[in-house]
């Protein structure tokens, strides 16, 4: 887990402080666009999945619509092995409705066990389904992978250019990793 101060706008030495620390897993690259009341989701790669002492990452990543009673709607990569910063390379569909619209996107990443053959959540993110749906409106670009609280709720943009201090990513290791700071 790191953590990064996000600034809401630029900082400046007389106006108030309009930053926040968040805690992330990782970060996930995606392309979303819309074609015809469907979801063209392609997810290209992760990066910043691990530290070396976690041990190997052996990932994929499950995208569907939240909340959904239906498993069978969701979809999921390969699974990469031995990787910190795989490359997925997948595009999914997914047919949007009237009714879908007051749900979010979800997407979450895994790390498979082989020894246990079992899967620990890495970090999540979501869309409001409306806002994907609107004219126009297109998503590329990496994102951070949140925890699974804020995750559900939420997406962060990576900035082009991160700005945070090495005190602050310090301090955040030595939280607990479900811990956010406000928003």
């Amino acid at each position: 887990m790191t953590c990064f101060r996000v600034y809401l706008q630029k900082p400046h030495t007389n106006s108030p402080d309009t930053s926040f620390l968040v805690s992330t897993h990782g970060q996930l690259k995606l392309s979303i666009i819309q074609e015809h009341q469907t979801l063209v989701v392609s997810v290209l790669e992760a990066r910043v999945m691990l530290e070396e002492s976690q041990g190997p990452c052996d990932s994929y990543v499950k995208v569907g619509m939240f909340p959904d009673s239906d498993p069978s709607k969701r979809q999921k990569t390969q699974m990469v092995p031995d990787c910190r910063n795989p490359v997925f390379l997948q595009t999914f569909y997914f047919a949007v409705s009237e009714g879908d619209l007051h749900k979010r996107l979800l997407f979450t990443m895994w790390k498979s066990d082989s020894t246990t053959r079992l899967s620990s959540l890495l970090g999540c993110m979501s869309f409001g389904m409306r806002s994907l749906m609107a004219p126009d409106r297109e998503v590329q670009g990496w994102y951070y992978l949140l925890g699974e609280e804020k995750g559900r709720k939420n997406h962060l943009k990576v900035p082009t250019q991160q700005i945070y201090h090495r005190t602050e990513i310090d301090l955040c290791r030595n939280r607990s990793a479900h811990t956010l700071s406000p928003d």
